[in-house]
This record gives C-alpha cells, structure tokens and sequence, in this order.
C-alpha cells in the first residue's frame, strides 16, 4: 500500500483499504457464524465467541461493553446475533454503541427494531454524529476526530 491510498493520515481515522475492512468483515462474519453453531453446552460452560463479539464491537468502551452484556443478558442468542450484525454493519462499534443505547433510552429490543427499518436508522446514526460533534466540543478535540456514520444509512 503507497501513501494516499485511504485518507486516514489526515482526518483523524486510522489507516485502512478496502481490502482490510473486506478482512475485517469476513473476520467478524466467521465469529457470527460461529456464534450461531455452537452447541448449547458449550455455549454456557466454555464459549469465548461472545465476548470476542462484545470486545470487537465494543472497542475496549466501556459504556459500550455493559450495553452489550446487557443485551445478551435480555435477548435471545440468535436476537443478540442478529443485533451484533446490524451494529458492525451500520458502524455503530465503540462509543456509538452506548450513543444508541441513550437514544433509546435503554431498551434494546427497541434497537433491535430500530435497526431493522431505514427511516428510524438514519435518526439513529444522526443522533450518533450529534453526539461524536458535542463529544468533540467539551472535550476540545478538532471536528472530525470521532468517526461520523450518519452518511451509512
């Protein structure tokens, strides 16, 4: 990869390729997967698919990790899955995650649905770069350090 191949050097991201973000989809695609075909005593005695979705989504947040056990304390597994899925496919990982959690005031099936339906996604990703924008100002970071996802929806 040569210099001024992705833009990250200059906009606060970090350096990524279409070919890394394909690795890291089908890398978190392959941990859905397994997720999902695990067999149920070893899903509660031994399994780590979990938490590795929680810390890949999660990105070490904290905030966003406890919305997440949360949800897979709440919902069913494959409605945990499926949830786990629409949040890496929109971008909602890290702080976003809490972000989304706030703006449905803690019900997260209510995120499940929302996820689900275009017109209330697009009010969800804004209310996330609302949040990334007020983040930036109180804690005198240059606009553009949180990454936005309101234009993936």
């Amino acid at each position: 990869m040569s210099c001024q191949s992705c833009s990250g050097c200059f906009t606060g991201s970090s350096c990524s390729t279409k070919e890394t973000t394909a690795q890291d989809k089908t890398r978190f695609e392959d941990l859905l997967e397994r997720a999902n075909s695990e067999p149920e005593e070893y899903q509660k005695e031994h399994s780590h698919v979990i938490p590795t979705i929680i810390v890949q989504l999660s990105k070490n947040v904290y905030a966003s990790q406890t919305v997440l056990f949360k949800a897979y304390d709440l919902l069913e597994r494959p409605q945990f899955i499926q949830l786990s899925k629409y949040l890496h496919d929109y971008k909602l990982t890290g702080e976003h995650i809490a972000w989304s959690d706030e703006y449905v005031k803690g019900d997260i099936k209510q995120l499940l649905d929302i996820l689900q339906q275009k017109e209330e996604r697009s009010k969800l990703l804004q209310y996330c770069d609302e949040q990334a924008e007020i983040y930036e100002l109180f804690t005198n970071l240059p606009s553009g350090t949180v990454r936005r996802i309101g234009k993936t929806g």
